[in-house]
């Protein structure tokens, strides 16, 4: 049943590719790290091209000033940020099987 509703919501997209059952993930723990990782992994991350559909904001990233903010910009290519999303990907590994996409 949860499956159905999922394949509704197209900013579940990715996440549902991975989700196999239902169960307690120990990375979120109600910090604001687990947060944004949460919003990250539905979609719904709150960058200026997400929140311009509800708000009047200008979409350059605010980290690098080259690029539209989207959340695979600020993951992958922003160069304001590549300092900070080294560390948290080593913090993150730490705690998470990227290969199987399981809690360790």
């Amino acid at each position: 049943m949860w499956r159905i509703g999922m394949i509704k919501k197209s900013a579940l997209e990715i996440y549902q590719t991975f989700k196999q059952e239902i169960a307690k993930e120990r990375i979120y723990d109600n910090t604001r790290s687990s947060s944004l990782l949460f919003e990250a992994r539905t979609g719904v991350l709150r960058t200026k091209t997400y929140r311009v559909k509800y708000e009047g904001v200008d979409t350059v990233c605010s980290a690098c000033g080259e690029e539209e903010e989207t959340a695979e910009h600020l993951i992958m290519f922003c160069k304001g940020l590549h300092p900070i999303v080294q560390m948290m990907a080593q913090s993150f590994s730490k705690h998470w099987d990227l290969g199987t996409a399981r809690a360790k």
